[in-house]
């Protein structure tokens, strides 16, 4: 695709109180999120985008290294820009899986089950027996996973289920690529209709650095909160860890 077809609709406006170099590394990003740049795939050259935007080749430079800097693309000396062979995806307020959320982006993704066990501890998961309303005693399933797209770490997630949903996960070596949204939604025929979430930034400690493949202290996005069904029921709780150059929050607020 040239340079004109891909820009074309995109547009800065110099009135703005934005900086023009954001509002060229927010063209871009969307270029990349919606597909249209793909991973792999150069990205027009710093005249090429000055002379599509009328801006300077250095407002051009700045809105690159930010895209660097934030992990979207790659510099390769001698050969051009490029979009991240790893992509760099929006954390969406929505109810799909991680790997529905991947495949329908076109990436390749799996998971690593690091273990799968039954639990009563109410003082060591309080949290999760809050999260699905169950007592103190009563046994739950605890599932730990690092998600993977295009064999790169981009989460650490914990389900806990309640013992009558989550006992058939429990089969020896269950697989690592074992969707627990279609698992309950398909085998168990429970409709999942919304999730309640809270999400805060954190720093990477040396056990999650470790997982996910980063430094020590690296920016991170951590998640905690229950999904229910249709008839209001809790059936999941959910503690997942996200790499902070990986992804980003994405919230549309309505009046």
């Amino acid at each position: 695709m040239s340079t004109p077809e891909l820009l074309q609709g995109s547009h800065i406006d110099k009135s703005s109180f934005i900086p023009l170099y954001i509002q060229v590394r927010d063209i871009l990003k969307e270029l990349i999120n919606t597909g249209k740049l793909r991973p792999g795939n150069r990205i027009p050259s710093e005249n090429e985008l000055s002379s599509a935007f009328s801006i300077s080749r250095m407002t051009v430079r700045q809105a690159i290294q930010e895209l660097v800097r934030e992990g979207f693309i790659t510099i390769r000396r001698g050969e051009g820009t490029f979009v991240s062979s790893v992509p760099h995806t929006q954390m969406l307020l929505k109810l799909e899986g991680f790997s529905s959320e991947m495949a329908k982006l076109g990436y390749r993704n799996h998971s690593r089950v690091l273990d799968i066990q039954k639990i009563a501890s109410f003082d060591s998961y309080e949290m999760a027996y809050s999260g699905l309303g169950k007592p103190p005693g009563e046994p739950l399933v605890r599932i730990r996973r690092v998600r993977y797209v295009e064999d790169t770490p981009f989460a650490l997630e914990t389900s806990f289920l309640s013992y009558r949903i989550g006992a058939g996960l429990l089969e020896p070596g269950m697989a690592d690529d074992v969707s627990i949204y279609n698992y309950i939604e398909n085998d168990l025929h429970i409709r999942l209709s919304r999730a309640d979430h809270v999400i805060q930034p954190d720093l990477a400690n040396k056990e999650i650095a470790q997982h996910l493949d980063i430094d020590v202290g690296r920016p991170i996005l951590k998640l905690h909160g229950t999904t229910f069904s249709m008839n209001n029921k809790p059936i999941e709780y959910l503690e997942g860890i996200y790499r902070g150059d990986k992804y980003e929050l994405k919230v549309v607020i309505t009046k």
